[in-house]
């Protein structure tokens, strides 16, 4: 009897320390792991840095269309061989000594012009060649010169819907940066869920090895009295024995889940002692599949997506088009440029210099290949719209699914809640009956294995009505619970 009053003050000693621990714990709550600890963690870091770098792109993207200055210059080229000339007079080729150095230096302004999908550059250029075998110098300036490129047919066409484009990609940074956070959460929810889950699976079952040690104390008396068989008996001592096998098998998942979440965290120190709280219910009940619909419509990325792709088919269409038709490319150039001996002279009254170039792209006869082309390219775009159309309706079909399921979880949390209640309230019950011999041990054996199926199933449910609703917060970027969209939120 020493033996078992020993091991009865070493559980509840256990149990003390788990409820209420002489030294400060860490209290480890839904709230604080979703919305605030995994907000810093290395995966959220890295969703952060993802869309700094598509808001850069598209700024780059923007600025592209200010002006752009470049300085350039090279001031040695240097040579020194022997170099094989032609005379232009009598075409006679013979071996000259080439003892040089040029230098060159430019400055020039480039801008696009979007409306015209045309290119303006303004230059300004000097070259300087340097004869070491003469000691001569020749000085070559362009002080100015302006020039103008671009395609006859499309420029427009092409520069708006490439705005367009951009604009929805960087519409759809955004979202994906929100859709990336929520699954940070949603990794860190099921992270404390697995935990909160071991620890209310732990406590259950010291919990009942209290009761179980309890329970064999009187057994061993009703033994003693010729009230038990040595079966009766020992099925008592099994049972608290899985009793403790199961807290300790939960006790070692609680510790590789406390790690696991810490990991994900980010954190460096698992603290010595933890408190986990079990979140309160404060779930919609129910969520309408055409609400969780036209909210993914108009926030989740995958929408927005499917735009881009839609407008990239047309702009292919487009350009399969363009290259077989007619269509020109212009280049326009005007400047001044002028050579001396002397650096002073190579500025003073300067030359004109002009140029344009215009060439024409005419299909004539090409035994129907760009006919063939333009259809391909038709048929591929039409192919898009379809793939398109078929992953909208999978898309949908998906969300009534997940809808379907939240509402279903959250009748089955609510049925399972009250079957575990249930169970825990007959086992207590059952237990202090067994006391006084009014319930036989096969009672209690079945009272015990039917509270912990009944457990299974409310972690179960606790899982999947929690996992759920942030997946739809998720998919739809809204969170029902608070009726905020999570581009506020986060």
């Amino acid at each position: 009897m020493e033996k078992l009053n020993l091991k009865q003050i070493c559980l509840m000693l256990i149990w003390g320390s788990l409820c209420t621990g002489g030294r400060a714990q860490t209290q480890v709550t839904l709230e604080k792991v979703v919305n605030e600890w995994c907000l810093s963690a290395p995966s959220a870091e890295k969703a952060k840095l993802d869309y700094e770098n598509v808001v850069l792109a598209h700024k780059n993207y923007l600025k592209g269309f200010l002006p752009s200055i470049a300085f350039q210059m090279n001031p040695i080229t240097f040579n020194h061989s022997l170099r094989l000339m032609q005379n232009p007079t009598d075409g006679s080729y013979s071996y000259v000594n080439d003892y040089s150095n040029t230098s060159n230096a430019g400055l020039s302004v480039l801008q696009k012009i979007g409306v015209t999908g045309g290119v303006l550059s303004v230059n300004s250029n000097l070259s300087v060649l340097t004869e070491f075998s003469t000691g001569r110098h020749n000085f070559n300036t362009t002080p100015l010169s302006f020039n103008y490129s671009q395609q006859l047919l499309g420029g427009y066409y092409t520069y708006k819907k490439l705005k367009r484009i951009e604009q929805t990609k960087i519409l759809n940074a955004a979202r994906q940066y929100c859709s990336e956070m929520a699954e940070v959460q949603i990794k860190a929810l099921n992270a404390f869920l697995n935990l909160l889950l071991a620890d209310v699976t732990r406590k259950v079952a010291l919990k009942n090895s209290a009761i179980s040690d309890t329970l064999l104390m009187a057994g061993k008396a009703l033994w003693n009295n010729g009230h038990f068989t040595e079966y009766e008996y020992k099925q008592v001592e099994l049972q608290s024995t899985n009793n403790l096998y199961v807290y300790e098998k939960s006790q070692k998942e609680f510790l590789q889940s406390l790690r696991q979440l810490w990991t994900l965290l980010g954190k460096q120190d698992i603290p010595d002692s933890v408190e986990v709280s079990l979140p309160d219910f404060a779930l919609p009940l129910s969520i309408e599949a055409e609400t969780v619909i036209n909210y993914a419509r108009k926030n989740n990325p995958f929408a927005l997506s499917q735009e881009a792709r839609r407008l990239e088919a047309e702009q292919t269409l487009f350009n399969a088009k363009l290259g077989s038709r007619f269509n020109a490319n212009i280049n326009v150039s005007y400047g001044l440029n002028q050579y001396a001996e002397r650096f002073s002279g190579a500025y003073r009254k300067p030359d004109y210099s002009q140029g344009v170039m215009v060439g024409f792209q005419i299909p004539v006869f090409q035994w129907g290949i760009n006919r063939n082309k333009l259809q391909i390219a038709k048929n591929n775009y039409r192919n898009a719209m379809l793939a398109l159309e078929e992953e909208v309706a999978d898309y949908e079909n998906n969300l009534q699914d997940k809808v379907s399921t939240y509402n279903h979880g959250v009748k089955l949390y609510f049925l399972s809640q009250r079957s575990y209640r249930l169970a825990q309230e007959q086992y207590e019950i059952l237990s202090a009956k067994f006391r006084y011999g009014k319930v036989s041990i096969y009672e209690i054996t079945s009272a015990r294995k039917e509270l912990y199926e009944t457990l299974k199933t409310y972690t179960s449910a606790i899982q999947t009505v929690w996992n759920q609703f942030f997946v739809l917060r998720k998919v739809t970027l809204y969170d029902f619970m608070l009726q905020r969209e999570l581009m506020e939120i986060l």
